[in-house]
């Protein structure tokens, strides 16, 4: 009962000072899992008339080029096995998804990790690791190169779809969208700590590191609130259990260590100049060149980009709930469970 008098109490000075700024509120949560959080907990409709909350550029699967699945396809039609995290089996390539081009006999592994994967590659396999993410996993792919190194083996590549989090949210902000504060990504703050973000501040705005919890997502959103109406715009740490001022140095150390940056096409927002890591030229034998058509697109009715950017809500794409749904996706914000359009279906309660 104390713990629902208190999240109570929060929630009644959050619509307090909402009321003392005097006009909605419109929130970008830029992690796909504080999506899941806010619509899965009805926080959407708690707030409504409150707060808007817009989905941001932060699920690395929404984010990725399908040309990078047509690449998978490829080098997977040249007797490669592909090891990829699950979630990447249904995003849409030109033709066909991954999920379905296994179905038809190409070899594509499900990994758990990619150290993991490392262990079990066969002598005689010829393998590609899918490296796709943001700075929450690029570390992983570093442990794993290692131990790639440290067997002395021949017949692993990295195929390299990683993003920095940083670049995007620079033009997100800059040139896509207006708004009153940022909810920030918790699990790359893990990484890269506080600190890391201190370049929002640049954009006079103000925004809190949260966690994925509940009371989480509460206690950020009475930070955003508080700092709003006090025109403060230093990055506050509501992730203190987890996240550090200066991060995780040993994470930071690894990404050093293999990864430079690179430019990354992000969908919604284009390429953008240093928005991606590629492995450094001293690792080069261990990366599979992709090659990318940067102008095509497979299914134009798709809003993925849109909703990205926060121009569209998921329900107003055309093929939200008639065509594209977790059983039959359309589009990648559909396909992961971080979606913003995944997280409509389920939660949204948009009707």
């Amino acid at each position: 009962m104390q713990t629902l008098e208190k999240a109570n109490a929060i929630i009644n000075t959050i619509k307090n000072n909402i009321e003392k700024i005097g006009r909605q509120l419109r929130i970008i949560e830029v992690c796909g899992t504080h999506t899941v959080s806010i619509y899965r907990n009805g926080f959407h409709t708690l707030f409504k008339g409150y707060i808007d909350f817009i989905s941001g550029p932060g699920c690395p699967v929404c984010v990725t080029h399908e040309g990078y699945i047509d690449n998978l396809i490829e080098l997977a039609k040249m007797n490669y096995t592909i090891y990829t995290f699950g979630d990447l089996l249904k995003v849409p390539g030109k033709s066909m998804s991954l999920a379905e081009a296994k179905a038809e006999g190409a070899k594509i592994k499900i990994m758990y990790s990619p150290v993991d994967a490392i262990e079990n590659i066969a002598e005689d396999e010829e393998a590609i690791i899918a490296a796709v993410g943001f700075e929450t996993t690029v570390p992983a792919f570093a442990l794993s190169l290692e131990k790639v190194l440290e067997k002395g083996l021949k017949n692993v590549k990295f195929a390299c779809e990683l993003k920095t989090i940083d670049q995007p949210l620079k033009v997100l902000l800059k040139d896509h969208i207006k708004v009153d504060g940022l909810i920030l990504p918790g699990h790359v703050a893990t990484i890269l700590g506080v600190d890391g973000f201190r370049f929002v501040e640049e954009f006079k705005l103000p925004s809190v590191i949260s966690g994925f919890e509940k009371y989480d997502i509460l206690l950020s959103l009475l930070s955003l609130t508080q700092s709003i109406l006090n025109n403060d715009f230093t990055v506050k740490n509501e992730y203190k259990r987890v996240v550090k001022k200066e991060g995780n140095t040993v994470a930071k150390r690894y990404i050093d260590r293999f990864f430079e940056r690179t430019d990354a096409y992000f969908r919604g927002l284009g390429l953008i100049e240093g928005g991606g890591l590629r492995l450094k030229s001293e690792y080069s034998a261990f990366s599979v060149q992709l090659k990318y058509d940067y102008e095509s697109l497979s299914n134009s009715a798709c809003r993925c980009a849109d909703v990205l950017t926060g121009k569209l809500k998921p329900f107003e794409c055309p093929l939200f709930e008639k065509v594209c749904t977790p059983q039959t996706p359309k589009g990648a914000c559909m396909v992961s469970q971080e979606g913003s359009c995944n997280a409509y279906f389920r939660f949204g309660k948009w009707k």
